[in-house]
């Protein structure tokens, strides 16, 4: 019976090492198909080959964990720079919010394209459009959350190059004062912003 034992348990610590071994493979082969994937879109950026095979070798990438944010905004950044909107909006329809480093960014993303996807059908009007609403969507996720520095950066960052793309210089600048008003700590950050 002791014999039993000793075989069952050497062979589960033997299944188990096997399999940590392999994950740690497999995320390996996903970081090493990853940086090529990146630099291949990056040092062919205008061959529509390369950028195929950046986007296939990503696709492949979607499956490990370890990378997974990463792998998610780059396919986003290689679908816009492809001009598949369409495409990026089924994408990221198709994603969890915790698949982005921010719970804001899912729908920042889904709406970044089809205002990007309404320019590029010269409807400006309701590309504005889509701009204002995310813009909207932005400031009432800052009213509802706690938000900590790193997200305080992205998400104004963020809001700021949406509001670029329908407001003026004057609004923006009246925009960065109200802030630095109600977050003084922030006002070197702030001022970025100004136009």
């Amino acid at each position: 019976m002791f014999k039993i034992n000793q075989i069952i348990f050497s062979a589960f610590f033997i299944l188990l090492f096997c399999s940590c071994k392999g994950q740690s493979n497999t995320n390996d082969l996903c970081k090493k198909k990853f940086k090529e994937a990146r630099d291949l879109a990056y040092s062919n950026s205008t061959r529509q080959s390369a950028l195929d095979s950046a986007l296939s070798l990503t696709n492949e990438c979607m499956l490990c964990d370890s990378i997974r944010k990463a792998v998610v905004d780059f396919k986003i950044t290689l679908l816009i720079s492809m001009k598949r909107y369409t495409e990026g909006i089924s994408f990221i329809d198709s994603l969890k919010e915790n698949d982005f480093t921010f719970g804001y960014k899912k729908n920042l993303m889904s709406k970044s394209l089809q205002a990007l996807d309404y320019g590029s059908k010269n409807d400006t009007i309701k590309q504005k459009l889509v701009y204002r609403e995310i813009a909207n969507e932005i400031e009432q996720y800052i009213k509802k959350q706690n938000i900590n520095n790193k997200e305080f950066k992205e998400i104004y960052t963020d809001l700021f190059d949406v509001k670029e793309n329908y407001l003026d210089a004057i609004q923006i600048n009246k925009d960065v004062e109200d802030l630095k008003k109600i977050y003084p700590e922030k006002k070197t950050f702030l001022d970025f912003f100004k136009k």
